[in-house]
């Protein structure tokens, strides 16, 4: 296990900068989660740490060493790509022996490690099958035995899980989690599923453009986004433009929507679509503080989402807000065409300055 240190690290290639000037520490023990979309330079970063990249700039440490300059098959981390890459000639045994064979560790040794890998992922009576006799998360575990196998300083995960569908996604995440936690094993995994990285990790780095918008836990990125860019990314958020007058907020469609009277400037409000309350129009809501925004609306398109409900709400010409309450059976909701009220509680309004 180690830390792991980046020191203004960078990325070029000719013209194009894929990554810039980066600074990060990632604990000791660590779950930390590169998140962004697409070309944002989360897996060159990931690249970078295992020594598959050089940094055109900066410095990468672990721990206390300057692995800055070492190869690749000299940095000791275990790394598990998007694709699983097993060798399909191999038995699963095989696949996990082959990093300490190629570090030249004694027979007896690998068998007795390969044992314990397999165990660890909880594939002990597969070790002699074939990866195509495998389902995609037995094949997904296989690599992940394969990188802990040779006891890593940190452990690096590639989009691990998008091969996977829907479910299998979820049990295999929630295995990579409790596997982590009971070895204390510093872990950097790249994802763009916000989903993923909220769940998995102790802290996110959201990514855009080569640059770090936010670094933080996920509450603290959920609940309090620094940007427009980390509110739209993690999660769903309804965006008006506008500005402040005294405590209040004029959208340019001519809401005035109360907010935090600490608050002196800013051109756009977000809120969630989960934090804004549904009534039927001219109801009140017990449970919705006083001070709450009350907005008059249409409900547009309603989306069942199973867990919860999802409406699209017209509250001005050409101008709507999502909406999403929690699922609470048939004939509890809100219809199509049917006249509502929203309830926007100042304190769950972030605003920007942008």
């Amino acid at each position: 296990m180690s830390s792991v240190t980046l020191k203004n690290i960078a990325k070029r290639y000719e013209a194009v900068v894929a990554v810039e000037e980066m600074s990060l520490e990632i604990r000791d023990g660590e779950f930390l989660a590169l998140l962004g979309p697409s070309g944002c330079g989360k897996t060159t970063t990931l690249r970078m740490i295992a020594g598959f990249v050089e940094a055109s700039e900066g410095r990468i440490l672990f721990g206390h060493e300057d692995v800055t300059n070492l190869p690749a098959n000299k940095r000791n981390t275990g790394m598990v790509f998007q694709g699983f890459a097993l060798f399909p000639h191999m038995t699963v045994a095989q696949n996990v022996a082959y990093g300490l064979e190629m570090r030249r560790v004694p027979k007896a040794e690998i068998a007795k490690r390969v044992a314990e890998a397999l165990e660890l992922v909880q594939l002990g009576k597969f070790a002699e099958r074939m990866p195509r006799q495998l389902s995609g998360g037995q094949q997904q575990r296989v690599a992940l035995a394969r990188a802990l196998v040779i006891n890593p300083h940190v452990l690096l995960l590639d989009e691990p899980l998008s091969a996977l569908d829907a479910k299998l996604r979820h049990e295999v995440r929630l295995q990579i989690r409790q596997l982590q936690q009971s070895l204390g094993l510093t872990t950097v995994f790249v994802t763009h599923d916000q989903e993923e990285a909220l769940s998995l990790a102790d802290r996110l780095v959201v990514m855009n453009g080569g640059k770090i918008e936010q670094i933080g836990s996920p509450s603290d990125l959920y609940e309090r986004p620094a940007t427009p860019f980390v509110a739209d990314f993690i999660g769903k958020t309804n965006f008006f433009e506008g500005s402040v007058t005294g405590s209040e907020f004029r959208t340019n469609f001519g809401l005035s929507l109360k907010i935090s009277p600490d608050v002196r400037s800013a051109s756009l409000l977000g809120v969630r679509p989960e934090k804004i309350g549904i009534v039927k129009a001219g109801e009140e809501s017990p449970g919705t503080a006083p001070e709450a925004n009350r907005i008059g609306g249409v409900v547009e398109l309603v989306s069942y989402l199973g867990p919860s409900v999802e409406y699209r709400v017209r509250i001005g010409e050409n101008r709507h807000a999502l909406v999403q309450r929690p699922n609470q059976g048939i004939g509890a909701g809100f219809e199509v065409g049917q006249n509502i009220a929203l309830l926007i509680p100042p304190q769950s309004c972030f605003l920007f300055e942008v």
